[in-house]
């Protein structure tokens, strides 16, 4: 008994009789995408360069292009004038620095005497659109002492100012731990 062939169709009948016409032909065509120009990613889209002709004398002309528009995304870099407002707490004060090499320092809560309470200390990351994401460590204040473990994500509203939230996970000397919601709002000083 002879055994029956198992066939796949694609296409219609014009479709296989396009491609056996093609193929007896001796034809075959490869399409090849032209190459693209790189994306250069900035923070607000810039508009296409464009040639202008102007006629200097009859039968010459000269071509003109645009200078190209960079655009600058701000840096957080600086010191900061800073509001935080945990889900537990009022609202506090202090000096956020953020430094070139991606480090930061937080100086928060200052005493009867001016000094900060605390100093907090870790790092922070830009991106795409003036995003901020930064992350540090302090040692909790107060009565019941351990260690804050805080991450934001913030974007820089314009060069002088910014906004972020995230949370802080409270790890106490005692064994307990809590999370708690965080806001900071900055202004830049220097």
């Amino acid at each position: 008994m002879r055994k029956k062939q198992s066939t796949t169709t694609i296409g219609g009948p014009t479709a296989r009789r396009a491609v056996g016409v093609a193929l007896a032909a001796g034809f075959l065509t490869l399409a090849v995408a032209a190459p693209q120009p790189a994306l250069a990613l900035t923070a607000t889209p810039t508009a296409p360069t464009t040639k202008s002709v102007t006629a200097t004398t009859p039968g010459t002309a000269t071509t003109a292009t645009p200078a190209a528009t960079v655009t600058t995304v701000p840096s957080p870099v600086g010191t900061w004038s800073v509001t935080t407002q945990e889900s537990d707490h009022p609202a506090s004060t202090g000096t956020l620095f953020f430094y070139a090499d991606h480090t930061l320092r937080l100086e928060a809560h200052p005493g009867p005497d001016g000094k900060p309470v605390f100093i907090g200390t870790g790092e922070w990351h830009s991106g795409y659109g003036g995003t901020l994401h930064y992350e540090f460590t302090h040692p909790l204040p107060g009565t019941r002492t351990g260690t804050a473990y805080v991450e934001l994500d913030g974007v820089l509203t314009s060069s002088t100012g910014f906004s972020a939230c995230g949370l802080t996970k409270r790890v106490y000397d005692d064994g307990g731990t809590e999370t708690v919601t965080i806001v900071m709002t900055g202004t830049k000083t220097a």
